[in-house]
């Protein structure tokens, strides 16, 4: 009886239509799908961010206004010009041509910072191969380019100001040196006598002059120059700031034919400002204060080395060194030190301090040597 019981209380199979089954999935309607494009499209465009679609033959399928405007061009050339008189015409077009390409060529994601004067660009090229499509992205990154190039020529004019004291005490001897020939001139009536020592002492006025203007100049343009050259010509400003510290200085130069790539007025600025530190390390208590800058050449690299017998850092102190902001210095910015170490490394080069408490700082930087 318990048995029937149970077998009533047992729930009847479920029916099954095998035939709906395997039919296929309602597609969406084309008016629904063409909705939610216009949906991305209106986001594309709300967002900012310039954007630009490629197919694999290189023919632009689609492009937003924030796109338009950093070419600087009108819609209707988009539609005339094809992708490659375009990179003919704007750099970053050009610039962009070559990571599509790559990006197609891969089958991967490539990016790359395209940079003109004050212009930044973070550019992305995402492949989509199924698809054969590549979208392309600009990320404006000028605003963070235009801050850090303020940043470092306020500290150029920082680094300015505290040598020109150093500058003017060096143009006192020449100027010394003139007026005493001068007077000798006018005493033995033989100006022609000493004609060439006063010119000579001009000339190196001139030169002190020059080099000091050479760091203040506002110059963001890199070239290939003689790094030799580049530290021939800070050694006068060097001198002086030394003399005017009571600091011995040394100068060692390797000799090279190779040149560097490199903003002159920056790579001086990342100097004079470890010379700056060199000199205040060493406080009122040193005595027998040595500077010492020796150059060589390492492989495929020009290799320069401040070294000073300051006060020196400690271990603490050195592992906390390039973060911004941080400074042993009771007026200081923090800033020094890191953009140094950005500079460098913006030029491809290495930025290294090594120091000792109690024995001194060794700072090496390296700057990558070309065949130009």
């Amino acid at each position: 009886m318990e048995n029937k019981h149970l077998e009533k209380q047992i729930a009847p199979k479920r029916k099954i239509n095998y035939s709906l089954m395997n039919q296929p999935v309602p597609i969406q309607s084309s008016t629904l799908m063409e909705e939610k494009m216009i949906e991305q499209h209106i986001l594309i465009e709300e967002l900012g961010v310039p954007l630009l679609k490629i197919d694999e033959n290189l023919h632009m399928e689609k492009w937003n206004n924030a796109f338009i405007e950093i070419l600087n061009i009108s819609e209707a050339d988009l539609h005339v010009y094809s992708l490659v008189e375009l990179s003919m015409q704007k750099p970053i077009i050009s610039f962009s041509l070559h990571l599509i390409q790559k990006a197609f060529g891969n089958k991967c994601k490539q990016e790359q910072d395209f940079e003109d004067e004050d212009i930044l660009y973070r550019v992305r090229v995402i492949p989509f191969p199924k698809d054969g499509i590549v979208y392309v992205i600009y990320e404006d990154r000028s605003l963070q380019k235009q801050f850090e190039n303020l940043l470092t020529f306020h500290h150029q004019m920082e680094a300015v100001s505290h040598i020109a004291a150093g500058v003017a005490h060096e143009l006192r001897n020449p100027l010394s040196v003139i007026k005493g020939f001068l007077q000798l001139a006018k005493l033995t009536n033989d100006h022609q006598k000493y004609y060439d020592t006063i010119m000579s002492e001009l000339d190196r006025m001139n030169g002190i002059l020059e080099d000091f203007l050479s760091v203040s100049r506002k110059k963001l343009d890199r070239r290939w120059q003689s790094p030799v050259q580049i530290m021939d010509s800070l050694t006068e400003i060097i001198k002086a700031e030394c003399l005017l510290h009571d600091v011995e200085f040394y100068l060692e130069l390797s000799d090279t034919d190779k040149p560097v790539y490199v903003n002159e007025s920056m790579i001086k600025q990342v100097l004079l400002n470890l010379l700056r530190n060199s000199v205040e390390a060493y406080g009122e208590s040193n005595v027998n204060r040595m500077l010492k800058i020796e150059t060589t050449v390492q492989e495929e690299n020009y290799v320069i080395q401040v070294k000073d017998n300051g006060k020196g850092m400690s271990e603490s102190v050195l592992q906390q060194l390039g973060k911004p902001f941080f400074t042993t210095k009771e007026r200081g910015t923090g800033i020094g030190i890191p953009l140094c170490k950005k500079i460098i490394e913006d030029h491809g080069g290495s930025f290294q301090v090594d120091s000792t408490y109690n024995v001194g700082t060794n700072v090496i930087i390296s700057l990558p040597l070309g065949n130009h």
